[in-house]
C-alpha cells in the first residue's frame, strides 16, 4: 500500500512518517494541501493520511478535491485533527475524510485505522474487478447478439448498429435519461430487432401494407420474439421489456400490447423514434430534405412531440453534413453505369476487389455482384455523388 503523509509541522511529519515506515509501508511525504495535491497529479496513492490546518491548502479543501476528481482507484482519507467538536468532525467527513484521528496522534490507534483502510480499499477493488468481469460479460453477450443479426442479414445487423447510435444520441437529448440508461438504450437499439431471425428475407423489407395475411403476423411477432430470446439472461430483462415494446406508439395503436402513451417506457419510445427515423432515411429512401414532413405526420400520432423535435434537430444536421460530404453509401443493388466509386473495395481478407475511381459498368456492377454473392466483400461501396 502506498501512503501520502501530509503535515505542516516538520517534526510531526518526520515522526509519522518514521512509524509508516516501520509498518512497512511505501510512502510520501507533503508538507501541506497544495504539495499533496501537486503530487497526486504525478503518482497515485493508495491512502492519505493528511492534518487538517495547514497553509496554502488545507486538510478538508484537499478532501473536497480529491472527492471531485475522478481517480481511477479509490483514495481512502484519514484527518488528523486537533478538533474534537462535534460540529466540526461532521464537517470533516462531510468533506471526503472516511475517517479521522484526533491529536496528540495515537500510534497504534493510526495503526488500526490504517489497517480498517486497507481492508475497505481491498474489498473495494475486488468488487470493482469482479463488476468488470459481469460489465465484459455483458457487452460481450451484446457483441454476440449482435453479430448473430449481422450474419442473418447484413441490411437488418447495419439497421441496428445505426438505431443503436440515435437512440444514445436522442437520449442524451431527454433530460429524464440518467447516465446510468444510457448502455441499457444503446443495447436495446442494437437488439431491438433480434426478434427478426428467422424471417423470410422478403417479410423483413417489405411494407406492412404490402404483407398478405400471413407474413404480417410473423411480423407482428418479432418484438415478442426478441423479448422470449433475450429474457431467458438475467441481465438483459430490461432490455427484453423495451424490445417487446419498442413498436408500441404513443396513440395506443401499436403492437404487441397497444399500449398507450403513458404505459410505454420512455426508453423505448427513443428506441422506437431511433427505428422509425432509420427506416425513412434508409429502407425507404426518403431524401433528407423531405424527412421533415414524414415525421410531422407521426408527431403525437405514433411518436412523442418532443422526441420529434430531437429527430428534426438530428435531421437537420444531417442535412448540413450531407451537404458538405461529397460522398454517398449505396448498397451494390443500387449502383448504376457511369458511377464512380469514391473508395476502394476490399475483400474482407483485405486484398483489393475493385480500386477507387473505378467507373461504374454493368460489367464492373456483375463482378461486385459475383463477390458479395461469395461473401468476399460488404453489400456497402462508397461513390461519389456529384459524377
Amino acid at each position: 500500500m502506498h501512503i501520502l503523509a501530509v503535515e505542516d509541522d516538520q517534526i510531526s511529519l518526520r515522526l509519522l512518517g518514521k512509524k509508516l515506515k516501520e509498518w512497512n509501508y511505501s510512502l510520501d511525504l507533503a508538507q501541506d494541501g497544495m504539495e499533496a495535491w501537486e503530487k497526486l497529479e504525478s503518482s497515485s496513492f493508495d491512502i492519505i493520511v493528511t492534518d487538517w490546518m495547514m497553509p496554502r491548502m488545507d486538510g478538508i479543501e484537499l478532501c473536497r478535491r480529491i472527492r471531485n476528481t475522478d481517480f481511477k482507484r479509490y483514495i481512502y482519507l484519514i484527518l488528523l485533527t486537533a478538533q474534537d467538536d462535534e460540529k466540526e468532525i461532521v464537517r470533516g467527513l462531510e468533506a471526503g475524510a472516511d475517517d479521522y484521528l484526533t491529536k496528540p496522534i495515537n500510534y497504534d490507534e493510526l495503526r488500526v485505522r490504517i489497517e480498517i483502510g486497507i481492508r475497505i480499499i481491498k474489498l473495494e477493488r475486488d468488487l470493482t474487478s469482479k463488476y468488470e468481469v459481469i460489465q465484459e460479460n455483458y457487452f460481450q453477450t451484446i457483441r454476440m447478439f449482435a453479430n448473430l443479426i449481422e450474419t442473418f442479414n447484413e441490411d437488418l445487423g447495419g439497421h441496428s448498429r445505426r438505431v443503436a447510435e440515435l437512440s444514445l444520441k436522442l437520449a442524451k437529448k431527454c433530460p429524464n435519461v440518467s447516465h446510468e440508461d444510457l448502455p441499457v438504450i444503446e443495447a436495446t437499439g442494437l437488439l431491438h430487432d433480434i426478434g427478426m431471425i428467422g424471417l423470410p428475407t422478403e417479410i423483413i423489407t417489405k411494407k406492412t401494407t404490402e404483407m398478405n395475411g400471413d407474413e404480417k403476423q410473423l411480423y407482428l411477432s418479432h418484438s415478442v420474439q426478441g423479448e422470449i430470446i433475450l429474457k431467458e439472461i438475467e441481465f438483459f430483462k430490461l432490455i427484453s421489456e423495451l424490445v417487446r415494446t419498442h413498436h408500441e406508439q404513443v396513440n395506443g395503436r401499436g403492437f404487441p400490447d397497444g399500449l398507450d402513451g403513458k404505459k410505454i417506457p420512455l426508453l423505448a419510445k427513443i428506441v422506437s423514434a431511433a427505428d422509425t427515423y432509420d427506416d425513412l432515411v434508409f429502407k425507404w429512401k426518403i431524401p433528407l430534405k423531405d424527412i421533415p414532413g414524414h415525421l410531422h405526420r407521426k408527431r403525437g400520432y405514433q411518436l412523442e412531440p418532443f422526441l420529434i423535435d430531437h429527430l428534426l434537430e438530428i435531421n437537420l444536421e444531417n442535412a448540413q453534413e450531407d451537404e458538405e460530404n461529397n460522398f454517398l453509401e449505396i448498397t451494390i443493388a443500387d449502383l448504376e453505369e457511369g458511377m464512380i466509386l469514391a473508395k476502394c473495395v476490399r475483400m474482407k481478407n483485405g486484398a483489393l476487389a475493385m480500386p477507387a475511381e473505378t467507373e461504374i459498368s454493368s460489367h464492373t456492377i456483375e463482378k461486385l455482384k459475383h463477390y458479395y454473392k461469395l461473401a468476399r466483400i460488404t453489400n456497402r461501396v462508397l461513390i461519389y455523388k456529384n459524377i
